[in-house]
C-alpha cells in the first residue's frame, strides 16, 4: 500500500486517499451527484473497494469532518487521440480492471462534489491531488472526458459542433468543461456518444493536463 494522501484545506475540509470505510458513502454520493447518469454507469460499494485494491494511489475523497462530500476515481491508462471507446467500455462493469499498471497517463473517470458543498474549490483540490499522483509516478499527465452539461438543454436548438465551437472561441461557457479548463485542462476535441446521460446528450470533450516535469 502506498503512502496515503492528505491535504488539510480548513479545519472541517480535507482531501484524502479513499479508504474502504468511505465506499458506502461514495455509492450514495454517486446517485446525488449524477442523478441523470445511466444506472450501469454508477459506481457501487464493491466497485470502490476494487478501485482501492488495484490502484490506491489514484483514488481520492473530500471529507467535511467525516462526511464524504467529493470524490474522484482514476486509473492508469494509455492516451490514444483517435480512440473511440465509451465510458462503459473502460468501466468494466464498474470494477475498472481496465486499469493498466504501467500506463503512462492518469485517466480521470469521474469527479464530483455534493451539491451542498459546491463553490468551495473541492473539484480543484481533487484535480490537484490527481496531478500530484501524476508527478509522484512520473506520468505524462492526466486526462478526462468532460461532459458538456450545458448542451442537453439546447440540443434541439443548435448542433453540438456549434456549441463546442462557441465554447472554444469564448462566446459560451459550459458549467462543467469551462470549470475544468480553468483548472488547467486543455481541450483537444469533441467526442460524441461517450456517456449515457441526457444532461450532455452524450457529448464530452477530451481534456488534457500535462505534466510539465515529466522525464522519459
Amino acid at each position: 500500500m502506498s503512502a496515503e494522501y492528505k491535504k488539510i484545506i480548513s479545519p472541517e475540509l480535507s482531501i484524502v486517499s479513499t479508504r474502504p470505510e468511505h465506499a458506502p458513502q461514495l455509492e450514495r454520493l454517486q446517485e446525488i451527484v449524477f442523478p441523470t447518469l445511466s444506472k450501469e454507469s454508477l459506481f457501487r460499494t464493491a466497485h470502490y473497494l476494487n478501485h482501492i485494491r488495484i490502484f490506491p494511489e489514484g483514488q481520492f475523497v473530500a471529507l467535511w469532518n467525516e462526511q464524504v462530500v467529493g470524490m474522484t476515481t482514476t486509473i492508469r491508462y494509455h492516451l490514444d487521440m483517435d480512440d473511440t471507446h465509451t465510458f462503459l467500455d473502460v468501466l468494466d462493469g464498474g470494477f475498472v480492471n481496465t486499469h493498466e499498471p504501467q500506463g503512462e497517463w492518469l485517466y480521470g473517470l469521474d469527479v464530483g462534489t455534493h451539491p451542498d458543498f459546491r463553490k468551495m474549490g473541492i473539484g480543484r483540490h481533487l484535480y490537484d491531488a490527481r496531478q500530484q499522483t501524476v508527478i509522484n509516478l512520473n506520468l505524462k499527465g492526466q486526462y478526462t472526458y468532460g461532459m458538456l452539461t450545458g448542451y442537453g438543454a439546447l440540443k434541439d436548438q443548435i448542433p453540438a459542433t456549434l456549441y463546442y465551437d462557441e465554447l472554444m472561441s469564448g462566446k459560451r461557457k459550459d458549467p462543467t468543461v469551462s470549470r475544468q479548463m480553468a483548472n488547467g485542462f486543455e481541450p483537444h476535441h469533441l467526442v460524441a456518444g461517450y456517456v449515457e446521460d441526457p444532461v450532455c446528450d452524450g457529448y464530452c470533450v477530451l481534456l488534457i493536463r500535462k505534466n510539465l516535469n515529466y522525464k522519459p
